[in-house]
């Protein structure tokens, strides 16, 4: 699924199949200043909820915008 905020195209890139993660792809849109492109995911543990969630970024990722884990976090909300 592929969504445009501000400046930033945020691709959901997968899922771990039970609903546990989801990964996000974060770059630039039309000419916006997002910087390079970034990697990340947001994740909880089996039967866990929402306070155990987890930010995990790419090593090799560029930097990831806080709007871009923002929105990526009330996304996942809705689908983890």
């Amino acid at each position: 699924m592929d969504f445009v905020v501000g400046d930033m195209a945020i691709t959901t890139v997968g899922t771990d199949g039970d609903d546990r993660a989801i990964e996000f792809l974060v770059r630039p849109h039309r000419g916006g200043r997002v910087g390079s492109e970034g990697h990340f995911a947001i994740y909880r543990e089996h039967d866990q909820g929402w306070e155990g969630a987890r930010l995990a970024i790419d090593p090799q990722s560029g930097s990831v915008p806080i709007a871009a884990v923002e929105w990526a976090v009330e996304f996942a909300r809705e689908y983890l």
